[in-house]
């Protein structure tokens, strides 16, 4: 059997590396790729098993590429590649029923072992992301575990500096409802404004910052 896949990266080494691990695995993959900038409706005409997209989009947070993706591909099990490891990052996708999660040291092998996983219903992890995810668990104090998939993906948005309005038209709601969300964001995590929400943010990685040798 044939199994759809459709690969979204902007990066071409990341997308001849995938195709390549492809080709050498004994899975059926049918693969569609996308590259750079692309319309989302395109996506509505494929019917993957497994999407596989790459967290290094600059036209796109992660977080809203994936609230798209799951609009459009309802049944796909996603897989996230990262680039810069954080804990806070890694387990709000999760949040958002990610289902695998891999780094830029994966290879290809193990890639192709953690999309079985995932074809199986199972949940994959690459062994740097399962030890980042373990180190921000142990930082109890976390205050983002306490919102909810939607608000951690207005937070995103909030902290890139997009405005209201755009978030709502991001998110295909109203203004109001983004203010409402982020009043209850606000509310939770005892600030009260978007500076604050960011500096926050910052603090417990769900930015990423630059470490002495890495991003982390």
């Amino acid at each position: 059997m044939t199994i759809p896949v459709t690969l979204i990266s902007p990066q071409t080494f990341f997308i001849d590396a995938c195709l390549g691990a492809f080709e050498r695995s004994e899975l059926q993959l049918r693969c569609r790729v996308f590259q750079q900038r692309f319309d989302l409706s395109e996506l509505g005409e494929e019917r993957p098993r497994i999407v596989i997209f790459d967290a290094a989009t600059d036209w796109m947070s992660p977080l809203v590429l994936l609230d798209r993706l799951k609009k459009l591909q309802p049944d796909a099990r996603m897989i996230c590649y990262l680039h810069q490891l954080s804990g806070g990052r890694a387990q709000s996708l999760l949040n958002l029923n990610v289902r695998g999660l891999c780094d830029r040291r994966i290879s290809a092998t193990d890639l192709v072992a953690g999309m079985k996983r995932v074809l199986r219903g199972e949940t994959f992890l690459s062994p740097r992301v399962a030890q980042s995810l373990a180190l921000g668990q142990l930082r109890r104090d976390d205050p983002f575990y306490a919102l909810s998939a939607r608000e951690l993906t207005v937070c995103d948005l909030v902290t890139s500096g997009i405005k209201a309005p755009e978030i709502a038209s991001t998110l295909d709601v109203s203004p109001k409802t983004i203010n409402t969300y982020r009043y209850r964001i606000f509310e939770k995590l005892g600030i009260d404004s978007d500076v604050q929400l960011t500096h926050l943010a910052y603090r417990h990685g769900r930015k990423a910052l630059e470490s002495e040798h890495e991003r982390i």
